[in-house]
């Protein structure tokens, strides 16, 4: 992170301009040392800056029942701060994302908690749908307890295309999740009841035939499409992967989801990515045979368990 000619980065009140683009790697020391704030925990206010620093590290969170992710209205759903018991709104991070275009501080969210982190972009608060709440295990797997979920959306440029490679280690789906209790808009079929559980073995199973086959196992980074998991035979080509329970009442919604999710991370990754093939991974084969030529007349492989060498040879 240069801070190039004396005088030039900083405003006329003194304070440090900002000059991380979006893709950027910077130490987070480095990065408080500049800007302020606390070098522990996701969320820091910044007092020699207008910033709030916001960090997102599913290798370290996960232990912690922070889940962040990418919602698919296209807010990103980032967890509060506090790791057992409830979490509050009252408490420092938590108040410094509620109210930080009331306060003039920019949202800077960052992929990283540790050492080299990854800039991501500027963020700010949904104003129509600031937050919600929900359930996740306290530090080291403890109770559940009330989180808080802020809904976050992307402010300006994004990472050139380019920039960011694409997945990260491959995280193991938790297949012993309980699923959210119902809510009142219709839920994707795949969260709730006994698909929850369906989904998860078959996304891990798959995961776990791929590295089998020598194959670079990955999840999706924040700066991704939520893709499922995918996987990379060779530094120019990747697969990414949508996985689908099925049952007879759910079959044509699920084919006509996974569709159009696959469509659009294959849009939004072939710029960064020679070669992008797209996947839909279900649990069975579909009762009405027409979904796979439709599937490869979109240029999706649709395959399901026994049909390993379809999608991964």
């Amino acid at each position: 992170m240069s801070t190039g000619e004396a005088g030039r980065d900083r405003g006329a009140d003194g304070r440090p301009l900002w000059l991380l683009e979006p893709g950027d790697e910077v130490k987070r020391k480095e990065l408080h040392d500049r800007y302020g704030g606390s070098r522990q925990g996701g969320i820091s206010k910044c007092a020699k800056s207008p910033n709030v620093l916001v960090f997102t590290d599913p290798s370290t969170g996960h232990q912690h029942g922070y889940y962040d992710e990418w919602a698919e209205d296209g807010t990103f759903h980032y967890t509060g701060e506090g790791q057992t018991g409830p979490q509050s709104l009252g408490s420092t991070g938590n108040a410094a994302i509620r109210d930080h275009v009331e306060l003039g501080l920019a949202l800077r969210v960052f992929e990283g908690s540790r050492g080299v982190v990854t800039y991501v972009g500027q963020f700010a608060v949904d104003p129509a749908d600031p937050y919600s709440y929900g359930k996740a295990p306290g530090t080291g797997g403890g109770p559940l307890r009330e989180v808080i979920r802020f809904h976050l959306v992307q402010v300006g440029a994004t990472a050139p295309q380019s920039a960011v490679p694409v997945g990260t280690d491959y995280r193991t789906a938790d297949e012993s999740v309980t699923p959210a209790a119902p809510q009142f808009t219709p839920p994707d079929p795949d969260l709730a009841g006994r698909n929850l559980g369906a989904h998860r073995r078959l996304q891990n199973a798959l995961a776990e035939a791929a590295r089998a086959r020598g194959l670079e196992v990955f999840s999706p980074r924040v700066t991704d499409p939520d893709f499922d998991l995918g996987w990379r035979a060779s530094a120019d080509g990747l697969t990414v992967c949508e996985v689908k329970s099925l049952t007879e009442s759910n079959e044509t919604r699920q084919l006509r989801t996974g569709i159009g999710q696959l469509l659009d991370y294959h849009d939004r990754l072939r710029g960064r990515a020679a070669d992008v093939r797209a996947v839909l991974w279900v649990e069975r084969e579909p009762a009405d045979p027409r979904w796979v030529a439709l599937c490869a007349r979109a240029g999706i492989t649709l395959a399901w368990p026994g049909r390993e060498d379809d999608v991964l040879d």
